[in-house]
């Protein structure tokens, strides 16, 4: 039981740790596109957001920004669904690990959905960095 439970806090830390990652590949995401509509805009209209704005944003409130500034909407619904599985891992999941005896039936059911969103989330994060890519061709294309 023990080991049962090592394995799934450790893989629920792995999967805060890349939950991270996708917020901080959103931010740089968003605040490049920013930097590329200031300069596209240049001198003709004010605009002053950069990533500065979005560094202590949520995922959530990310999300809402990223669907405005790209039109992937398959990613849009992946990365939503993602969400709402972020915030079951970072408020509840740790807690089937405290005390002596856990909730086995929890721990294993959630074990196997872990290794099925830890994947999803590996996608998206490749997505995302193609989308990235993308939006730089964009740019050099029209600079």
């Amino acid at each position: 039981m023990k080991k049962e439970q090592e394995l799934y806090r450790e893989k629920t830390v792995g999967l805060l740790t890349n939950f991270q990652l996708l917020e901080l590949s959103l931010k740089m995401s968003i605040g490049k596109s920013y930097d590329f509509i200031h300069a596209l805009v240049g001198d003709r209209i004010h605009f002053d957001f950069s990533i500065e704005d979005v560094e202590n944003y949520p995922l959530e409130r990310l999300l809402n920004t990223f669907v405005k500034l790209n039109d992937n909407k398959e990613l849009h619904k992946r990365l939503n669904k993602l969400r709402k599985l972020r915030n079951y891992i970072a408020h509840e999941a740790l807690l089937v690990t405290i005390g002596n005896n856990p909730n086995m039936d929890t721990l294993h059911d959630k074990s196997r959905e872990f290794f099925e969103l830890e994947d999803e989330l590996s996608d998206c994060l490749k997505v995302l960095v193609i989308e990235f890519e993308k939006l730089h061709v964009k740019y050099v294309a029209n600079a």
